[in-house]
């Protein structure tokens, strides 16, 4: 899991205390090597999947 943190002043304009907003955004990643026929790939790849989740499928020749 990568973590990506930003740290931000809450003032606008610099003035005033030193208060701070956390943001934080975490990647996980998972690989997952598939020896099957082209139908069985296919047929993965066609499962819906919520939005804000990428997937790559890469198809390599062995």
């Amino acid at each position: 899991t990568k973590t990506l943190r930003i740290t931000t002043r809450k003032s606008p304009c610099g003035n005033g205390t030193n208060t701070y907003d956390r943001f934080e955004m975490r990647i996980h990643k998972r690989v997952i090597d598939i020896h099957s026929p082209p139908d069985v790939v296919r047929d993965i790849t066609a499962v819906s999947i919520e939005p804000g989740v990428d997937i790559e499928v890469t198809i390599a020749d062995i």
